[in-house]
């Protein structure tokens, strides 16, 4: 918003410096003033105006981050995102990779955490999960839950938890406070799970209904030998 009232605000003062500007003209050469003069000159200024707003605009138009390969970039392109949802993209996955990262060495730190990924394919999932994002930049919606609050609370969730662990001196209330972070761990891997599940559910029923077809098509093809 902020952006758009300065290049308006540039626009305007264009503007009023050309319009000066033609009047200056105008009494220099003691051009008659009459309504033909004055329409002209109005006329110009309005094209000066749209000629350098679309300018600043096109300078403002938001570029694309550097250090993105040209593979990628088409990637992008092709799933239909502009420079600004690309940059968007790229700075929520940067985020979220860091945190499949950090949730991949926690969960190998302590054996109560090994456990629960060992039950749960954690590590397995969120990294499954991050690559099917990537491979469908344009279902970055259907994600919203994982990314933003799911993966960033196992992240925490997970640090905390060796971070406890790590107290020298442990009382009841440590060992119950363990507890619950291992329980409420388990269940965010389970409901990644799920997230996962969700993302991929158009591609699974695909395979499904690919699948379906091609039964079809090899029941025919016996049937038919059989009858010849």
């Amino acid at each position: 918003m902020l952006k758009q009232l300065k290049i308006w605000l540039i626009s305007f003062l264009v503007f009023v410096a050309t319009t000066w500007l033609f009047f200056g003209i105008f009494n220099y050469f003691d051009i008659p003033n009459n309504p033909m003069w004055l329409v002209l000159g109005t006329l110009m200024a309005f094209v000066y105006i749209f000629l350098s707003y679309r300018q600043l605009l096109r300078n403002r138009q938001p570029k694309i981050q550097q250090k993105i390969s040209d593979n990628m970039l088409a990637h992008y392109q092709a799933a239909g995102m502009s420079n600004e949802e690309i940059n968007f993209f790229r700075e929520t996955m940067q985020l979220a990779e860091g945190q499949v990262k950090e949730v991949a060495t926690n969960l190998q730190a302590l054996p109560k955490l090994r456990a629960i990924d060992l039950n749960h394919d954690t590590v397995k999932t969120t990294q499954a999960l991050f690559k099917a994002i990537v491979k469908e930049p344009q279902k970055l919606h259907n994600a919203s839950d994982f990314l933003y609050r799911h993966l960033p609370s196992l992240t925490e969730l997970s640090r905390k938890f060796i971070e406890i662990s790590q107290h020298d001196v442990k009382t009841a209330d440590t060992y119950a406070v363990l507890d619950k972070s291992a329980e409420a761990i388990a269940a965010l891997s389970q409901q990644i799970q799920t997230d996962y599940t969700e993302f991929v559910a158009d591609d699974l029923e695909d395979l499904d209904t690919e699948v379906s077809v091609a039964n079809q098509q090899l029941t025919k093809e016996q049937n038919d030998d059989r009858n010849d």
